[in-house]
């Protein structure tokens, strides 16, 4: 098919949906509605009585809710609900006699057991869905790499793919029918907006309250706006479906959400060995610190081979993206070292000159202060004055305007040269550095399987340069919403980190 039928046959499924809606398809779920219901009640007294300890059970018991929700095969094929049923089981167990309400946590444990011991009732009704419509012409839509990991061997069995969004975006649908695991509110507005088929039914506990179907961002503000309607059905037992406590809350109380706690740093401007930066969690368990610099190398999987191994502008560092990190180090760090050497007998008068005009740069920070620094900076032309204090990293070697770090050596009353042509030289040479790296890192690519990125969120790539083993793509999961101040040497640097262990 060429892409002009292709782009024909999304424009007739869109103008279908548009016409007669989606399906969602409600099905009662009474060991899942139970166990929301107990769910709700500890997110309310989180609210009002939080800690660790209950933030851990309630992070435990949201990804339960979760893999209730979006992972509906038979018990004996998803041994990770078990897993997550016990884990809650666990953490209740341990809580007992230290909260008020005990009738909490039995209620907790008891629920977690029951939804253990009995297959999803969204199941068969998925698979009579299919059996109805025909398997070659449906496709089954999960929620996430992992989830569609989970379904995708029990429907294979019956002769049904499995795909993510994302994937279904990739692919010249063959498809009619989309039966898609979940409430639309988890999933990007365009796979009603812009659909690949030209049938969209969702398949959702009836407990699940929220039905809204998403539309496009600019829909409230554009006339003519095509708002798709929902087909609501009702399957099964749904007795139990009723919350009992305000209907007002949250569904957010059972999505799996990353424990960030409380922002720890005072209200200060960072020292000079001291650097303000998000942390980020990663696939694996992993955390970092991610500062305000410019850049940082990143792994595009989509991309053409050859083009995978890129950067990426810190701001735009987005849940899903793919970094490429050292492990127990920055890649910054190493880069700079196998400039040096590069440089051979000139290294040491580089580095020294580096070292100088960092030093003095340093000591004007600490006697001014860095808000001062930067007035004066900007008084005398230097554009990017407010990245003063991230030029005093021995990493960074220079700003990169010719302009600003002229001016900044003269405000520092250091002579131009040689330190100028020195750390140009030295950029030169770690761009050189980096791009062989870069090379590297793409053979090791379009060597290694990316289906275990995409399932994982992590893959180990290796390569041959001193310094540079260790290297490993992983998966952003979580951002924190907040800053904190951090030394500067720990910027960058992976690091073990549960906050997250509950998001995949």
């Amino acid at each position: 098919m060429n892409r002009v039928a292709a782009l024909n046959e999304r424009y007739a499924a869109s103008t279908a949906v548009a016409r007669t809606g989606v399906e969602l398809i409600a099905i009662g779920d009474p060991p899942g509605a139970r166990f929301n219901n107990a769910v709700r009640r500890l997110g309310a007294l989180v609210k009002d009585d939080g800690g660790p300890y209950l933030d851990d059970l309630l992070g435990a018991s949201k990804a339960l809710s979760w893999r209730q929700i979006t992972q509906p095969q038979p018990l004996e094929l998803n041994p990770g609900l078990r897993e997550l049923a016990e884990e809650v089981t666990r953490r209740a167990t341990r809580l007992f006699g230290s909260i008020a309400d005990q009738k909490l946590l039995d209620e907790l444990a008891a629920s977690a057991a029951l939804m253990a011991s009995s297959s999803s009732a969204i199941g068969p009704v998925l698979l009579s869905s299919i059996e109805e419509v025909g398997a070659t012409s449906c496709i089954v839509i999960a929620a996430s790499h992992r989830a569609a990991r989970g379904l995708g061997p029990w429907l294979r069995d019956h002769g049904v793919s499995v795909l993510t969004m994302a994937q279904l975006e990739r692919i010249q649908s063959q498809y009619d029918q989309a039966y898609v695991v979940g409430p639309p509110r988890i999933y990007r507005p365009s796979l009603v907006t812009a659909p690949v088929t030209s049938e969209v039914s969702f398949l959702v506990p009836a407990w699940f309250r929220d039905r809204r179907v998403p539309h496009s961002a600019i829909a409230p503000y554009a006339e003519g706006a095509i708002r798709v309607e929902t087909r609501v059905f009702t399957i099964g037992d749904t007795t139990e479906s009723e919350i009992d406590i305000a209907e007002a809350e949250d569904e957010d109380v059972y999505l799996p959400h990353p424990i960030w706690g409380a922002r720890k740093s005072d209200d200060r401007e960072p020292r000079t060995d001291e650097v303000s930066a998000r942390k980020i969690l990663l696939s694996g368990n992993t955390g970092m610190w991610l500062d305000d610099g410019e850049r940082i190398r990143s792994l595009a999987p989509g991309q053409p081979r050859g083009e995978r191994v890129t950067y990426t502008d810190v701001p735009a560092v987005r849940e899903g993206t793919y970094l490429l990190l050292k492990q127990g180090a920055t890649e910054r760090g190493v880069l700079y070292r196998a400039a040096l050497a590069e440089l051979g007998p000139q290294a040491d008068a580089i580095d020294a000159a580096q070292v100088a005009w960092k030093k003095v740069l340093l000591l004007r920070i600490r006697e001014r202060g860095y808000r001062s620094v930067v007035k004066d900076l900007r008084a005398v032309g230097v554009k990017t004055a407010d990245r003063a204090r991230a030029w005093t990293d021995p990493n960074l070697i220079r700003p990169n305007s010719d302009q600003d770090f002229e001016g900044l050596l003269d405000w520092l009353d250091i002579q131009i040269q040689p330190t100028f042509g020195y750390a140009t030289m030295l950029r030169k040479k770690l761009y050189r550095v980096s791009a062989q790296i870069g090379r590297q890192l793409e053979a090791a690519v379009a060597a290694a399987d990316l289906s275990d990125l995409e399932t994982t969120g992590r893959l180990s790539l290796d390569i041959d340069s001193d310094g540079f083993r260790g290297i490993f793509a992983t998966r952003v999961v979580a951002i924190s919403p907040f800053e904190e101040i951090v030394p500067r040497n720990d910027a960058r640097v992976p690091f073990e980190d549960r906050s997250g262990q509950w998001l995949e």
